[in-house]
C-alpha cells in the first residue's frame, strides 16, 4: 500500500539522515528562508551559512526564488529598521501619561506630597528610558539599512554562484501555468491556493526581464521549477527548506494545537509521479539547522535554532490570524452583495459593531481605507446614529484605526484630517 500511496508516508528519521549525506541529494532553498536572514541575529546568520557551506555543491535554488528574493530584499530591510522607530514610539507613550494626563488632575494643588512622589517616579522612569534608548540606538546602528551594504547577499551571491534554476522559459510557458493553477487554486491543490488574495492586493503582479509575473502564483512556480530540477538523473533526493507556515506547503493537524506533520499529501504525490527520486523531504530553517547539527557534525548554537524557531513560531501566528481576518472580509463583502443600501441597512439592523470589525479586517487584508471611509460618511450623514454607546466605541476605534494607520511624513491628506476633526 505504502508505494500506491507514497504521498500519506514521510519517510523513517534514519533513512532521511543517510540522505543527507548521499551525494546525488539536493538542498533547496526558499525565498522566505533567505529573506528570514534580515531578522536573524548575527550568530544565527553565521551558523546558517556555515551549514550551507558544508552542504557545498548539493545546494541549489529556483530561479523563482532568486527572483522574489531580489524583489523583497529592500522592503524587508526596511522593515526591520523601522522596529527600532516602533520601540522609539512605545518609549514615548510610556513618558506621555506624565506630561499629558497627570497634569490635569493637578496633583500639585489638591496633593502635594503625592505630586512630589509622581515626579520622582517621573525620573526615575525617565532615567531608565534614556538608559534604554543608548542600547536601542547602538543595535539600530547596526541594522543595515536599505542604502546599506548587504553583506548577507554578498553571502548568498557566493554561496549560490552557479546553483539558481534558469528563468522561464518565455511569457507562454508563465501564461500556461497560470491558467493550469487557476483550476489547481479552485481544487486546492497545493502549493499556492491560500494565495489567492494576492491579486487583491495594491500590486497583484509585476514585470521582470521582459517577462509578467502574477503573485499569487508565485509558490507555484516554485514549485514547478523545483519538480524540472529533480528530474535531472542524478538527483535521487530532494529536501526543501521553508518557513513557508500555511496549509498548502504541510499537513497541519488541530490536536491540542496546530502540529505539522509532514508534506502536504499531494505535493509527495505530484513529485514522486513527476520524478524518479525516491526520497522528498521538507524542513524549516530551524529544524534544518538543528538537523544539520546532529547529522553533519558541525557547531551550531542552540540560540541560533531557537530563533529560526521563533520566527517561524510567528509566521504560524500571522497565517491563522491572517485567515480569520479573511473570513471576517468575506462575511463583509456578503453582506454588501446582498443588501440594496448595505451600509443604512446594516447599521440599522444594529450590526454596527460587526460590520465595523469586518470593513477594519477587510482594509487590512487589502490595504485601503474605502470601507473605513464608507462608515464615517454613514454617521456624517446620521448624525443620530453616532449617539448610541455603541456606535461611540466605533468611533473611537476608528479614530485610533486611522491616526495608528497614518505615514508620519503625510501631511497632504486633506480628507483624512477632516475625517479625524469631524470625529472629534
Amino acid at each position: 500500500m505504502r508505494d500506491a500511496f507514497k504521498g500519506f508516508y514521510t519517510h523513517k528519521e534514519n533513512t532521511i539522515e543517510q540522505k543527507w549525506k548521499n551525494e546525488n541529494t539536493l538542498f533547496v532553498f526558499d525565498a522566505n528562508v533567505l529573506l528570514n536572514l534580515y531578522g536573524y541575529a548575527k550568530q544565527t546568520q553565521n551558523d546558517f551559512f556555515k551549514l550551507l557551506n558544508k552542504l557545498d555543491e548539493k545546494i541549489w535554488i529556483p530561479y523563482h526564488v532568486a527572483l522574489e528574493y531580489q524583489t523583497q530584499r529592500l522592503p524587508v530591510i526596511k522593515r526591520e529598521k523601522a522596529i527600532f522607530r516602533k520601540v522609539n514610539d512605545f518609549l514615548r507613550k510610556i513618558e506621555a501619561p506624565f506630561e499629558k494626563d497627570l497634569p490635569e488632575l493637578a496633583l500639585q494643588t489638591r496633593l502635594p506630597e503625592l505630586h512630589k512622589n509622581t515626579e520622582t517616579l517621573q525620573k526615575e522612569i525617565k532615567t531608565a528610558i534614556n538608559k534604554y534608548e543608548k542600547s536601542v540606538a547602538r543595535w539600530d546602528e547596526k541594522q543595515p539599512c536599505v542604502r546599506s551594504h548587504d553583506e548577507i547577499r554578498d553571502q548568498l551571491d557566493d554561496l549560490f554562484e552557479s546553483k539558481i534554476g534558469p528563468k522561464p522559459k518565455n511569457q507562454d510557458w508563465l501564461d500556461e501555468l497560470y491558467s493550469e493553477g487557476k483550476h489547481r487554486y479552485e481544487s486546492k491543490t497545493p502549493p499556492g491556493f491560500e494565495d489567492q488574495n494576492k491579486d487583491k492586493s495594491e500590486s497583484p503582479h509585476f514585470t521582470y526581464d521582459g517577462l509578467f509575473y502574477e503573485k499569487k502564483y508565485g509558490d507555484l512556480i516554485v514549485w514547478k521549477q523545483i519538480i524540472d530540477k529533480a528530474q535531472s538523473s542524478h538527483i535521487k533526493n530532494l529536501i526543501f527548506v521553508s518557513d513557508d507556515s500555511k496549509e498548502d506547503w504541510w499537513y497541519i493537524l488541530n490536536s491540542r494545537g496546530k502540529k505539522t506533520i509532514g508534506p502536504h499529501a499531494d505535493l509527495q504525490s505530484e513529485i514522486y509521479r513527476e520524478t524518479e527520486i525516491d526520497v522528498f523531504h521538507m524542513y524549516n530553517t530551524s529544524e534544518f539547522l538543528e538537523k544539520g547539527k546532529e547529522i553533519l557534525e558541525i557547531s551550531v548554537h542552540e540560540s541560533s535554532i531557537q530563533d529560526a524557531s521563533s520566527h517561524f513560531q510567528q509566521a504560524i501566528n500571522y497565517t491563522i490570524h491572517a485567515r480569520e481576518l479573511n473570513k471576517s472580509a468575506q462575511k463583509l463583502r456578503d453582506a454588501l452583495n446582498k443588501a440594496e443600501d448595505p451600509w443604512d441597512r446594516l447599521f440599522k439592523q444594529n450590526q454596527a459593531f460587526e460590520v465595523f470589525e469586518a470593513a477594519r479586517n477587510f482594509d487590512q487584508i487589502y490595504g485601503k481605507n474605502n470601507h473605513w471611509k464608507k462608515i464615517i460618511d454613514f454617521y456624517k450623514q446620521n448624525p443620530d446614529a453616532a449617539n448610541n454607546q455603541t456606535n461611540q466605541r466605533i468611533l473611537e476605534l476608528l479614530r485610533k484605526s486611522i491616526n495608528d494607520n497614518k505615514p508620519e511624513d503625510d501631511s497632504s491628506n486633506e480628507n483624512e484630517d477632516d475625517d479625524l476633526e469631524w470625529m472629534n
